[in-house]
């Protein structure tokens, strides 16, 4: 018989599919969400762009949110 599967574990799974290969996310026990970055360390120029190391949201909607824009961030640093 098959578990059912909690919205929670389904968010979590669908950020990793999504965001797995460059970001570690997790849910706290207070019940954020939040992702740090898996690769190295930020350069002061990086951040001072935007980028962060790791991100928070209240649910994964607003993490899902934040990643995105961090990708967005991420990828015209890196064409500039």
């Amino acid at each position: 018989m098959a578990v059912p599967i909690s919205a929670e574990d389904l968010a979590w799974s669908q950020l990793r599919s999504e965001y797995g290969s460059h970001w570690s996310i997790w849910r706290s026990d207070a019940g954020r969400w939040y992702a740090t970055r898996m690769r190295r360390s930020l350069s002061r120029v990086e951040m001072d762009r935007g980028l962060i190391m790791t991100a928070s949201g209240e649910d994964a909607e607003e993490l899902r949110d934040l990643l995105t824009a961090q990708e967005r961030i991420g990828s015209q640093t890196i064409s500039s």
